[in-house]
């Protein structure tokens, strides 16, 4: 139902898409060859679901992520052409208004200003296609490591400087495998984390969720490592997602703590289960899942919540946490400034970056994979988070 489902959407994008083009760049569509294109686009999906439909019946992981990756360029193509439509065909109607009456002599002014709105109509697909490219691109780069400071006051010495990992809506299994990583873990030791916290969203494949857990306990620390379920692990199958993860070496916060020492500092980290419900109020269920999971918490100098989910930062305060780890947004997958682009239209969504709440700190990750392969001037990353003395 499924790759049905995704055929049915590309190819309605696809014939939308050549029906409005052809009509706001008419000049252009004549030409044998694009015009060809065109027709071919909506179906070429076909091929390339299939490929992703036998991979994920053979259990085939290369024909999986093929299948699965072509599958994206289209889509991808078609999404960001069907964007730029209502500019080209603005344009298109502007370049109307200002045709020259053809019982008057044509005034230049007119004619000028029609060939610019006739020239940006045409360049709008044009851009659009070369933006699916850059973000599809990037959406396949290597993760990256930004040095992320967080300042607390009265931190106790002990915790100055220290460093988490933080791992976050890797999506192993349509578009990244175990070599994705394997290869982030081996480029995270030389930053020297003191311990690592996987925020959710780790497989969507849960056929890798075990050896996914065994592979980050690879990454040797002095500390612990801990785990959280994320709405994808609820979708895919919160029982066997569970299962899979307590069959490895991590250990699985879900709604729990735990409390250690570094030094002579007691230090909680506490994990809360996901909503799942992804448009809903979900202020109730956090407080009430961050209350079960500090329930017996002992008395700490630090408390650290995982939350797949960085609204948790609503309910933060209340408990006394002092810093909060998330992902779940992707950033929005595009950005600017280091920010998501989408803080425009939800600025209390804590979309990607540091953010404060009366005493109580968040930093939600971009994340290191997704399930839709497109990114700009948003990459995969894998935060190093600094404590340090405010």
């Amino acid at each position: 139902m499924f790759f049905i489902l995704v055929l049915i959407l590309i190819a309605a994008i696809g014939f939308v898409n050549r029906y409005l083009l052809k009509k706001t760049n008419g000049q252009i569509w004549q030409l044998p060859l694009l015009d060809k294109t065109a027709k071919v686009l909506p179906y070429s999906i076909v091929p390339f679901l299939i490929l992703w439909g036998l991979g994920s019946l053979s259990n085939l992981q290369w024909l999986k992520i093929s299948g699965a990756t072509l599958t994206g360029i289209i889509l991808i193509i078609n999404l960001m052409l069907l964007l730029t439509l209502p500019f080209s065909f603005g344009t298109h109607l502007l370049s109307r208004i200002f045709k020259p009456e053809p019982q008057k002599s044509p005034l230049k002014l007119k004619k000028s200003r029609r060939m610019f709105l006739k020239s940006a109509a045409a360049a709008a697909p044009v851009f659009a296609i070369g933006s699916a490219g850059e973000g599809f691109a990037s959406s396949f780069s290597e993760t990256r490591f930004p040095q992320i400071e967080m300042p607390f006051k009265n931190l106790p010495d002990d915790l100055d400087g220290i460093r988490i990992l933080h791992l976050s809506d890797l999506h192993l299994g349509y578009y990244f495998g175990l070599d994705h990583l394997e290869n982030t873990l081996q480029n995270a030791e030389k930053y020297d984390p003191d311990l690592i916290a996987v925020t959710g969203d780790i497989a969507d494949d849960l056929g890798l969720m075990t050896d996914a857990m065994k592979l980050i306990d690879q990454l040797k620390t002095p500390y612990n490592k801990y785990v959280i379920v994320g709405n994808h692990e609820h979708f895919r199958g919160i029982n066997e997602a569970i299962r899979r993860i307590n069959a490895g070496p991590v250990p699985l916060l879900f709604n729990q703590n735990d409390t250690f020492t570094i030094g002579g500092t007691k230090l909680t980290i506490a994990g809360v289960d996901d909503p799942v419900r992804m448009r809903a109020d979900i202020t109730g269920f956090l407080d009430n899942a961050v209350d079960i999971a500090f329930n017996g918490a002992a008395q700490a100098d630090f408390r650290l919540l995982l939350s797949h989910r960085p609204r948790a930062l609503d309910v933060a305060e209340k408990y006394n946490i002092d810093l909060t780890l998330s992902g779940h947004t992707h950033g929005g997958q595009v950005g600017f400034a280091g920010r998501s682009l989408w803080e425009i239209i939800n600025e209390n969504g804590y979309l990607w970056g540091s953010y404060q709440k009366g005493n109580s700190q968040l930093y939600t990750s971009a994340g290191m994979g997704h399930w839709f392969p497109f990114r700009l001037n948003c990459p995969l990353e894998a935060p190093v988070i600094t404590l340090k003395k405010a």
